[in-house]
């Protein structure tokens, strides 16, 4: 954080204004899920390419905004759950450590704090596979007690960052409740999928 608060808050300026963008997606009519289960490779930025295994019928779309900032969707088959993730460079390492990642969660997810029935912060670690990262959930009270939800709406919401050097995405995840295997298997997949592509080994002779 030494190039000081001013780059810091440009960076979050750019990433508010992109969440922004990115929200409004959620509500799109869905995709009709039952695709195989695949790897994706994406490349988010020139110099990093990631894998991300589907899991078996989730559907999966993925795009970038005018800026080129690239965004994945991931619907479960029963439409449970809605997983928004987006990427966004970090050079700098501003998110390398816990202080960083919990100042950040705080500030882009302070709109869900507000409307939550929590009204504050339960930083969670994520534990992903590799890199590192922290997540918060939060109960939408214009929700509760009004169980069975239309389509479209959804009681939960986590969100949080996954970081690893040079980059992290920032992730918003829809649901019902976390405890349901469509929740958990999202969750497994930003554990353990959405990882750096190992580097091709020399040609044989």
């Amino acid at each position: 954080m030494s190039e000081g608060p001013k780059e810091a808050n440009r960076l979050l300026i750019l990433i508010m204004k992109t969440f922004s963008k990115l929200l409004p997606w959620l509500a799109l009519p869905l995709a009709v899920p039952g695709l195989l289960a695949r790897e994706e490779t994406l490349q988010p930025f020139p110099d990093h390419t990631l894998t991300v295994s589907v899991p078996d019928k989730y559907a999966y779309t993925a795009g970038r905004d005018e800026r080129g900032l690239l965004t994945v969707k991931i619907i479960d088959p029963n439409l449970k759950t809605q997983l928004l993730v987006s990427f966004f460079p970090d050079p700098a390492a501003r998110l390398a450590g816990e202080d960083g990642q919990r100042a950040f969660v705080a500030n882009t997810s302070q709109t869900f704090a507000e409307a939550s029935v929590e009204k504050s912060y339960d930083f969670k670690d994520l534990s992903p596979r590799t890199g590192s990262g922290m997540f918060c959930v939060f109960t939408d009270a214009s929700l509760v007690h009004k169980a069975p939800f239309a389509p479209g709406e959804f009681l939960k919401v986590s969100t949080g960052v996954k970081v690893w050097p040079g980059c992290f995405l920032l992730f918003t995840l829809l649901s019902n409740d976390t405890t349901s295997d469509e929740y958990q298997a999202e969750m497994k997949l930003l554990r353990e999928s959405f990882v750096e592509k190992p580097a091709a080994g020399p040609a044989s002779i």
